[in-house]
């Protein structure tokens, strides 16, 4: 079901006629596993009537050690979603806090969203804040 989440997410900012990948199947259960058996991925969901309607994963980077206390981990949050039949229901809401507590008890010093202009207030109205978009650096043929 999340590989089918994730399609449809995705597809809400496509054409009807984009390319699709022939093995994005296979490439998303492969990945996911493997990352979330490894703890390199988290996920949150929600349900309704036994069927998964909002979800989040994180993938929770290791910093470089320094000599002094600090909190360990960075999260980069992504793939935010909630089928369009579920939201404004706080669905989407409940999975947000459910990942800044378990951030708050991993020791993870802060979450990273690219959110979409309709989505910022949905975010701020869950303690995230603009602080600046961070430098980076983007493949000359594009991201997400």
């Amino acid at each position: 079901m999340l590989c089918e989440l994730r399609r449809a997410f995705t597809l809400e900012d496509y054409e009807p006629d984009a390319l699709r990948r022939e093995d994005y199947d296979t490439s998303f259960h492969a990945l996911v596993s493997d990352g979330i058996e490894s703890g390199r991925w988290k996920a949150w969901v929600a349900e309704v009537e036994g069927e998964i309607v909002s979800v989040a994963f994180v993938a929770v980077i290791e910093k470089i050690p320094r000599p002094v206390e600090q909190l360990r981990w960075i999260g980069y949050l992504t793939n935010v979603y909630t089928t369009p039949a579920e939201r404004g229901r706080g669905l989407g809401g409940r999975v947000l806090e459910a990942v800044t507590a378990w951030a708050c008890d991993a020791g993870v010093e802060l979450l990273v969203v690219w959110p979409s202009d309709a989505s910022v207030g949905h975010y701020e109205r869950h303690g995230f804040a603009d602080r600046g978009e961070p430098h980076v650096w983007v493949h000359p043929e594009g991201g997400d």
